[in-house]
């Protein structure tokens, strides 16, 4: 069923409230993206946001909803043009991390806008944290497979699995502080000297 103007209409004022949204949190963060700055840099009159979303909050979630789904696509993505087996499967999510298409000053400013919030906003933490799935049952069943081939338990997997999402999260709050200074590809060797360590049999196999 075709749309008609009245639905694209609708369809491009709500992709320019959200988009608007996120450049008011970039510039101002969360608490600092009023209405009236959404407004203005969207070019949509004040009522539209109600009209849309029903409140500033419900388009600040949308905006973060979206942010987190443009994210699992890119690794998603990633994964699928790698090879199938679990060390392969690991460098392509480890390369999609320190991606320009991920790691970009705009999107990195926003993830760490909307989680200093999520204690106060719960709404927030299902998409700003890495404790949730899909992506961690994915780091899990790549380390679980990796560990297999090393000869170790699946719970050393499992924390082999942590340390590496926490190494980085730690990365990423690197960049986040000091974006003019930061090595993508220190950073990639950073972490891929990390897997070897955990799993130096298989490393040293595939090489």
């Amino acid at each position: 069923m075709s749309l008609t103007a009245r639905d694209i209409s609708k369809e491009r004022h709500t992709k320019q409230l959200i988009a608007a949204a996120k450049q008011a949190i970039h510039k101002y963060g969360v608490r600092g993206a009023t209405i009236g700055r959404i407004q203005e840099l969207s070019g949509l009159s004040r009522g539209m946001i109600n009209t849309r979303f029903d409140s500033k909050e419900n388009l600040l979630e949308q905006a973060v909803k979206e942010l987190s789904a443009e994210y699992t696509v890119l690794w998603q993505r990633a994964l699928e043009q790698a090879a199938p087996d679990p060390l392969s499967q690991l460098r392509a999510l480890v390369l999609s991390d320190f991606s320009v298409e991920v790691l970009n000053e705009p999107n990195i400013t926003l993830w760490f806008a909307f989680r200093s919030e999520a204690k106060s906003r719960a709404a927030y933490l299902p998409y700003i944290s890495t404790r949730e799935e899909p992506l961690t049952g994915m780091f899990n069943r790549i380390c679980a497979d990796l560990a297999k081939h090393e000869g170790v338990s699946e719970k050393d997997g499992t924390m082999a699995a942590a340390l590496l999402m926490a190494t980085l999260e730690g990365l990423w709050a690197d960049y986040h502080l000091h974006p003019d200074e930061f090595d993508r590809q220190e950073a990639i060797a950073l972490v891929w000297h990390l897997v070897q360590q955990l799993f130096p049999n298989t490393v040293s196999g595939a090489e």
